[in-house]
């Protein structure tokens, strides 16, 4: 208790001699704050949403769910997996020692990668973006740098070969840039102040050892695909909204 009033976020009514009170008032607030505390908002964080009044709750049970999910995803690749190995079982009798070494193996490995990328992910975005930013990025379909995405994945390899071979001014550059600035004004709606703060994740997330051992996505892809954005722009193929390239 003490430590949630050194945060700010519950404040005691005293009595003559100097003792604490806590009553209806304080109690609720209390509750609030073991609720926003379960769904992992660190106690600065949450000391700022209080202060806005808990105006827009549904947002942050948005943002739990999207966490539950991704656990429940997590669990049902795992049961697939045990659920392959008992059908290999009931057919052959059996395990080798080498199915049981790569089930474990896999299933090991698949978490702990989806962990570490999904860690890495979250304390970057947790500095730049907010609660209400998070929520807008998932009502847009956006899951996050940790969830595999086909149409990312394409555009990213698609930038790593054009790189190697093609001037950020070609035509084919310019018409990935347009095609990659729209998945990202799709997830942000456009909005530039936000636009802004997932470039600035993005690149921070990049340079997280979780995603440079596992990922294709880099910085200088990045790098690449804003020249050849701006390029676009002074060509007039794409107008530029306000501050967002």
């Amino acid at each position: 208790m003490r430590l949630y009033e050194a945060h700010g976020l519950l404040r005691a009514e005293r009595t003559p001699a100097g003792w604490r009170v806590y009553g209806p008032e304080q109690i609720a607030r209390l509750h609030q704050v073991i609720a926003l505390k379960s769904f992992g908002f660190p106690l600065s964080r949450i000391a700022e949403l209080l202060s806005g009044g808990l105006a827009d709750l549904a947002t942050f049970l948005e943002l739990h769910e999207h966490v539950l999910r991704r656990e429940a995803k997590r669990v049902d690749r795992a049961l697939r997996l045990l659920l392959a190995a008992r059908a290999r079982l009931a057919e052959h009798g059996g395990l080798s020692s080498d199915d049981l070494m790569n089930l474990t193996k896999e299933t090991a490995m698949t978490d702990k990668r989806n962990d570490d990328l999904a860690a890495a992910y979250e304390a970057v975005a947790a500095r730049h973006l907010t609660p209400v930013d998070q929520a807008t990025l998932v009502a847009n379909g956006y899951g996050g740098m940790d969830k595999p995405d086909a149409d990312w994945n394409a555009l990213g390899e698609e930038a790593a070969r054009l790189m190697k071979t093609t001037d950020p001014r070609s035509v084919e550059a310019m018409d990935l840039a347009r095609r990659w600035m729209g998945k990202v004004f799709e997830a942000t709606g456009g909005d530039p102040a936000l636009t802004r703060k997932m470039r600035t994740v993005a690149r921070e997330t990049h340079e997280q050892p979780a995603f440079a051992a596992t990922s294709s996505a880099s910085n200088d892809i990045m790098d690449f695909v804003s020249q050849a954005y701006g390029a676009a722009i002074a060509a007039g193929i794409m107008p530029r909204p306000d501050d967002a390239g």
